[in-house]
C-alpha cells in the first residue's frame, strides 16, 4: 500500500502470542441493537507472515489506503465503483490470509437495545455495553492462550492490542484500567495476560483483520440473525476457525436479557447451553444437543468452502 510500517515498541521482545481487537457498533447509535468486540489471536511468527500476505493482497487489488471493512461494505472511498468480481476477489484473499495465519477468532456480543437487551441497571453498573463486552472478550483471549499450542509453541502469555477508542481507551473509566483490574481479580488467567496496548489500525494490518471480523460479527447479530437470513460467507469462515479448536472457552460470548451464553465449551460445560447462531431468538441446548449443533455448524462451514481458498461467491 506504499505506507511504511512504523516502529512499534510493543513488538520488541514479543511474547508467544498477540491478539488484536476491534469494535463494531456503539451504544449511542440509534440504528444498532448490539455492540461487538472481536479479537484474533495467533503466534508472533504467524502475524509476521500474515502482515506480508495482507499487504500483498491489498497491493494486488490496487488499494491506496489501509483497508477498512465499513468502507468496503458501503462501497465508499477507494472502493467506490469497484466491480463485484474485484470485491469478491479481495475479500477472498483477505480471509485466506487470516486462515493461513491460523488466527483464532474470539468475539463478545452485547444486546443493549430492544426486548432482548441486557437490563438497563446492568448496563449502567458497567458504564457502557462496551465494558461488558470487553470483560468477557479479554477473559476468553487469555483462556485461549492458556490452551494454545500453535506451531508447537505450547501455551504462553499474550499481548492484547486494542484499537484505540479515545472515549474508552483513556481517562479514569478506561479499558486499560479495566484490563488491569481483570488481571488482578483472576490470578490464573493473569498468567497469560502479558500486557495491554492501544494502537490504531491505519498501518497495523492485524487490526485491519480484526476490523473485518468485528464488522461480520456485528452485522450478523444486528442484521442477519434478527431477520433469520442465511449467514454471510465471511462470517462462516470465522465460525469455522473458532470451531477448529477444542479449548474450554467460548469463541463467541453473548450477553442479553437471559444473561451470559455463548458458543463453545464454556457455555456447554458451565451454563448448559449455547446460542443458536442461525435463527432469531434464544435457544438453550443440553450438552448432547449442543454437540450435534456444533457438528451441524461444521458441515455448514465446510460446505461454504472453509479453507477460504475457494472463491468468495457466497459472501
Amino acid at each position: 500500500m506504499g505506507i511504511p510500517s512504523p516502529d512499534r515498541s510493543y513488538l520488541e521482545g514479543l511474547p508467544r502470542y498477540l491478539s488484536f481487537v476491534d469494535e463494531s457498533g456503539h451504544s449511542a447509535d440509534p440504528n444498532r441493537i448490539s455492540l461487538c468486540l472481536a479479537g484474533l489471536i495467533a503466534g508472533e511468527d504467524a502475524w509476521k507472515a500474515f502482515d506480508a500476505g495482507w499487504r500483498i493482497a491489498c497491493d494486488e487489488e490496487g488499494l491506496t489506503e489501509p483497508f477498512h471493512m465499513m468502507h468496503f461494505a458501503a462501497r465508499k472511498g477507494q472502493f467506490d465503483g469497484w466491480p463485484e468480481d474485484q470485491r469478491k476477489r479481495l475479500l477472498g484473499k483477505l480471509v485466506a490470509a487470516i486462515v493461513k495465519a491460523r488466527a483464532i477468532p474470539i468475539g463478545s456480543v452485547v444486546i443493549f437495545r430492544g426486548p432482548d437487551s441486557v437490563p438497563e441497571h446492568v448496563q449502567k453498573r458497567n458504564r457502557d455495553a462496551h465494558f461488558i463486552a470487553f470483560q468477557s472478550l479479554t477473559y476468553n483471549i487469555a483462556a485461549a492462550a492458556n490452551f494454545m499450542d500453535t506451531f508447537g509453541r505450547g501455551p504462553g502469555p499474550v499481548t492484547m492490542v486494542y484499537a484505540n477508542q479515545p472515549e474508552r481507551s483513556n481517562g479514569l473509566a478506561s479499558t486499560g484500567k479495566l484490563w488491569d483490574a481483570l488481571r488482578e481479580a483472576n490470578r490464573i488467567v493473569a498468567l497469560f495476560m502479558q500486557s495491554y496496548v492501544s494502537d490504531t489500525p491505519q498501518d497495523c494490518t492485524p487490526l485491519q483483520a480484526a476490523d473485518l471480523w468485528a464488522y461480520e460479527l456485528g452485522h450478523h447479530f444486528d442484521r442477519i440473525r434478527p431477520s433469520a437470513r442465511a449467514p454471510r460467507w465471511p462470517f462462516l469462515q470465522f465460525v469455522g476457525l473458532g470451531l477448529n479448536y477444542g479449548f474450554t472457552h467460548d469463541f463467541i460470548s453473548y450477553h442479553d436479557k437471559h444473561g451470559l451464553n455463548g458458543l463453545g465449551k464454556m457455555s456447554r460445560v458451565q451454563r448448559w447451553g449455547e446460542i443458536d447462531l442461525y435463527k432469531p431468538g434464544f435457544k438453550g441446548l443440553h450438552p448432547t444437543e449442543a454437540r450435534k449443533f456444533e457438528q451441524g455448524l461444521r458441515k455448514i462451514a465446510a460446505d461454504a468452502g472453509l479453507d477460504a481458498r475457494t472463491d468468495a461467491s457466497k459472501y
